[in-house]
């Protein structure tokens, strides 16, 4: 029977123990929670004692709820849906995590969503997502990986060594390499980076997030999904020049990232806020860079 919340409380024995299918289920969230790169079937399989039939049952009913993610080389991970079952948890808890309560802040004072990513090897992580002022990135939540090609990360990339610049630059069409090299350059002299998009494309972003959250609950719409998520980090517009950031007139806004530097000046991670307006006055966004580059300055202590 339902819980209070809506739960359904773990099965068990006449003795009161976990029933065996449900000690299995736990079994396998707490070895891909514990381990430190993504596992295969056969691995949770072989670690766990357990058949690989059973271990596919398993890891088909936890793909239906996203509480696991099976990435495209077949191994799997823990999935944003139980991502996001932890961090409601963990924003109830009296006086909660320094890093996620700065990110609240900073969401309470940009008023809209937060999202705070990290590199892993040739994709971008999104390790923890501030929803409650608004989406963003569209359709994305804790857990999301997305492949490491412009413009996505633009900030870590510029602090980055030159082996990762040039890999980055290289994914680019051709045509558009010469601004995204750019837009590395004015990073550093801006100390973020700013995105415009047009009024048809915010309303397009806001449809596909419908359909990945839609989708983030059918196992066998993962390549699908993965693709829309794509294509949703190519139609955030494009960078803003430093100069068209200092005219008066207002200017259209989708999203803004922001470095966070170790004391040596190593990228740690990207802070990203998403007003997603279509008119910003200049000092609302020079509001929107100081409270951003502040708080990618404060966090870093928590990193």
């Amino acid at each position: 029977m339902p819980t209070a919340g809506g739960a359904v409380p773990p099965e068990k024995t006449e003795s009161g123990e976990l029933s065996p299918p449900t000690q299995r289920v736990m079994s396998v969230l707490e070895l891909l929670a514990a381990a430190p790169r993504p596992q295969t079937s056969a691995q949770i399989a072989d670690s766990l004692a357990l058949s690989r039939s059973t271990v596919g049952n398993v890891l088909s009913a936890l793909r239906a709820r996203a509480w696991v993610n099976r990435r495209a080389d077949m191994t799997y991970e823990v999935g944003p849906g139980l991502l996001r079952v932890a961090e409601q948890q963990q924003s109830k808890l009296a006086g909660g995590d320094p890093l996620r309560s700065a990110l609240h802040e900073l969401a309470n004072t940009v008023d809209c969503g937060v999202a705070l990513l990290r590199l892993d090897n040739d994709e971008i992580r999104f390790v923890t997502v501030v929803e409650n002022r608004g989406r963003i990135p569209a359709g994305i939540s804790a857990g999301t990986r997305l492949p490491l090609i412009p413009p996505g990360a633009a900030t870590i990339v510029a602090h980055s060594p030159d082996p990762v610049r040039r890999s980055w630059l290289a994914a680019a069409d051709p045509g558009e390499r010469g601004d995204y090299e750019q837009l590395l350059t004015d990073v550093h002299t801006l100390g973020a980076a700013v995105w415009g998009v047009d009024a048809n494309s915010l309303a397009t972003l806001d449809v596909l997030a419908d359909v990945v959250e839609h989708l983030a609950h059918d196992p066998a719409s993962s390549a699908l999904r993965d693709r829309i998520l794509t294509l949703l980090g190519g139609i955030s517009g494009s960078a803003y020049r430093p100069g068209e950031l200092a005219a008066d007139a207002p200017l259209p806004i989708s999203y803004l990232s922001a470095p966070v530097l170790d004391t040596d000046g190593a990228p740690l991670a990207e802070l990203l806020i998403g007003p997603l307006r279509t008119a910003v006055p200049r000092p609302e966004r020079d509001h929107y860079l100081a409270a951003l580059t502040m708080a990618a300055h404060a966090i870093r202590a928590h990193l």
